[in-house]
């Protein structure tokens, strides 16, 4: 697979390729290479990428979906959560992951600030801790599991920068900073505020642009943008500015099909094909709806009612329920 690898990475870099031959072939040496999918697409035979078999994230609770040995990866990322199974990813390296995130944000957000304050999980299983580490080298944390978050620690931090930073932050752990008596902090000028990991929780909704809003009354000078992902794909969604449809990177195909038929449809069930997950298996169905726009950007509507509760919002949501 590693010619076909760095036809991937070339396409990712430069855009020198196409998607649908590219995610193809991926498909057939994924299928000869996981047992897992292949055990799943059967004698499928796909002629567009739009047809590829998907795998429902819930199998990565179940099974490894690698295309190499298991026990031979150096990097685990699991699902947010502390009760119940968690989905894990596993990867032999992450070269092609981190070319992607960086590739994709910069190309929808511009340069990102070097210096970084983020309420993230900077923890070695953490998808999301890893792609904000890896945009920040030096990026501080303000929220733990353990601890939840640190308001106090975070606005003396903020108060005392004096270069643009990039401040990534869940929804969760945003509206628990913001939620109180939280009095304004103006932030360096070219500032990028990031919000990320779904609005609903198990107990608690929180109000996507009340958020928003309360965010830039409380950082003026910021410029909020959202970023959707999961932990079982290699690539991102942002949105330029926040409350706006996502925009997906090239090499990320997106469909919607119905919940109960499978079939295609106008909205519904998001389906990715992902030529960054090419370690894995590159064509995912997820439990959350939406639709895909003319303009290929695609606009959230929320989650499949009664699915299991999951997203990077939940680890702030548990630390909560903890007692912190």
């Amino acid at each position: 697979m590693s010619a076909l690898i760095d036809e991937i990475a070339a396409f990712i870099g430069s855009g020198d390729g196409d998607f649908g031959t590219l995610a193809l072939r991926l498909f057939e040496e994924q299928r000869a290479a996981n047992p897992g999918l292949a055990a799943i697409a059967g004698d499928a035979a796909p002629s567009r990428w739009q047809d590829i078999p998907a795998v429902p994230v819930s199998l990565f609770r179940e099974l490894p979906l690698t295309c190499f040995p298991p026990e031979e990866a150096t990097v685990v990322f699991r699902t947010s959560g502390t009760t119940g199974a968690r989905g894990q990813k596993r990867l032999r390296d992450t070269v092609i992951y981190d070319l992607a995130a960086r590739r994709h944000a910069e190309a929808v957000l511009g340069p990102l600030p070097s210096a970084g304050l983020g309420l993230v999980p900077l923890l070695p299983d953490s998808s999301l801790g890893h792609m904000c580490a890896g945009f920040c080298r030096g990026l501080q944390t303000f929220f733990s599991a353990e601890r939840g978050v640190d308001g106090p620690g975070f606005r003396a931090a903020l108060a005392a920068a004096q270069e643009p930073l990039f401040l990534p932050g869940t929804a969760f752990a945003w509206a628990e900073l913001v939620g109180g008596a939280f009095a304004p902090v103006d932030v360096p000028p070219g500032s990028v505020l990031m919000v990320t990991g779904g609005f609903k929780g198990r107990h608690t909704v929180v109000d996507e642009s009340a958020l928003l809003g309360l965010l830039g009354a409380r950082f003026p000078g910021a410029r909020l943008v959202a970023e959707y992902g999961m932990t079982e794909l290699s690539s991102q969604l942002w949105s330029e500015p926040a409350g706006t449809p996502y925009t997906p990177p090239p090499w990320l195909g997106v469909t919607t099909v119905d919940p109960w038929s499978g079939a295609a449809a106008a909205q519904g069930l998001l389906r990715f094909v992902d030529l960054a997950n090419h370690q894995t298996v590159m064509a995912i169905e997820t439990q959350d709806l939406g639709r895909v726009l003319p303009d290929g950007r695609v606009e959230l509507l929320g989650r499949l009612p009664g699915a299991r509760v999951r997203g990077c919002s939940l680890a702030v949501e548990e630390a909560g329920e903890d007692g912190v």
